[in-house]
């Protein structure tokens, strides 16, 4: 009995062709199907992300509003006439406010954060310089020349709110 290799050939080497086609097909239609599942799962992360990350832009707009100058200097009130007691009482609060919402930083982006914190610098810059002035005496002086000198300078505050502004239009 003789072997026939060119008979073989002709049915094994469709036969292989044919496996190693349904091989990658089902490789392809596997890599497609989990793709699918994991579009749907980031789907429903961001569903769910959204909210928290525009609760944190809403939480950063309202703290840069509590901390600009004016208003803290408008809403602190000096205790006494002490102007450094009054100062450290105004950094006092801005840091306290600043901490109340530093975990909202990471449903925002780092330049936004950033913007943030060079926000807050800007105000602490400007409390150290209110206190070296000359015309200031007394905490009630400091807070005056505060809204004087301070009222119609855009500050590191609104840049700051417009980034964020920027950012939140980007989500839509």
């Amino acid at each position: 009995m003789t072997i026939d290799f060119n008979l073989i050939a002709l049915v094994v080497v469709p036969a292989i062709i044919v496996a190693l086609v349904a091989h990658f097909s089902m490789q392809l239609m596997l890599k497609k199907e989990l793709l699918k599942q994991r579009f749907e799962v980031l789907k429903g992360n961001q569903k769910e992300a959204l909210p928290l990350k525009l609760q944190a832009y809403e939480r950063f707009t309202l703290l840069l509003e509590r901390i600009s100058l004016q208003k803290l200097l408008v809403r602190i009130t000096p205790v006494d006439s002490d102007k450094e007691a009054y100062k450290h009482l105004l950094l006092a609060t801005l840091d306290q406010e600043f901490e109340h919402n530093t975990t909202q930083q990471i449903y925002i982006s780092d330049d936004c954060w950033n913007a943030i914190i060079s926000a807050k610098s800007t105000i602490i810059s400007q409390l150290h310089q209110l206190g070296n002035e000359e015309s200031v005496t007394n905490a009630n002086s400091y807070r005056e020349v505060g809204l004087q000198k301070f009222a119609n300078v855009s500050s590191a505050n609104q840049i700051a709110q417009s980034f964020i502004r920027s950012e939140v239009k980007e989500l839509f």
